[in-house]
């Protein structure tokens, strides 16, 4: 079993290389109008990987609000990504989706669930908010349009990705740092990947 400081040093490692764009896994480039993106720039104080499946009704329904996320966020130092968690999913297919649904954040395949296991994500939409040295400060929902599978709100009450990333730059702790996600589960990696 490794030690914490082992864990922390490879979740740091990880995040830089998300950071730098060359995280060992296809980076997909978003539909052409995507603006603002931090890229690797100094000043980075979160990183938001939401997990996403190409088919999954849930996670389509959310791209509106992760776009108006990212135009909110990301020049305020909130590196926002999309993370196809469906090992199956080609770079062409993640091309394809971004386009159709118009998504400004980059998109990161994960052919080997290496980002989802690192969140401990187990449905998609679910959101990893990571701060620079590989802390995990949310993991959860995006907000609660969703009370179940089949149940959506007509309002939406609770805004917990958007306060949560208020609350990390203003320096301060989340006030809830773990919600439960609502929505498809992430495959089970198979022996051919």
């Amino acid at each position: 079993m490794e030690s914490p400081t082992a864990i922390r040093a490879t979740m740091a490692s990880m995040l830089l290389a998300i950071l730098a764009g060359c995280s060992g896994t296809a980076a997909v480039a978003p539909a052409p109008r995507q603006q603002n993106d931090s890229g690797a720039e100094p000043g980075i104080k979160a990183v938001a990987l939401v997990f996403i499946l190409r088919d999954c009704p849930i996670c389509n329904s959310y791209i509106p609000e992760l776009n108006r996320l990212h135009q909110t966020f990301a020049n305020r130092g909130v590196m926002l990504r999309l993370v196809h968690a469906d090992p199956q999913t080609t770079e062409a297919e993640a091309r394809e989706h971004a386009s159709e649904y118009q998504i400004e954040p980059k998109v990161i395949l994960d052919p080997q669930h290496a980002k989802v296991k690192w969140a401990g994500a187990t449905v998609a939409p679910e959101v990893a908010v990571f701060s620079p040295s590989g802390d995990l400060l949310y993991r959860g929902r995006i907000d609660d349009q969703y009370a179940g599978l089949g149940k959506r709100r007509t309002q939406v009450t609770s805004h917990d990705l958007r306060d949560a990333l208020e609350a990390i730059l203003a320096g301060k702790s989340v006030p809830n740092p773990r919600t439960e996600a609502v929505g498809c589960p992430i495959p089970e990696l198979t022996k051919g990947n």
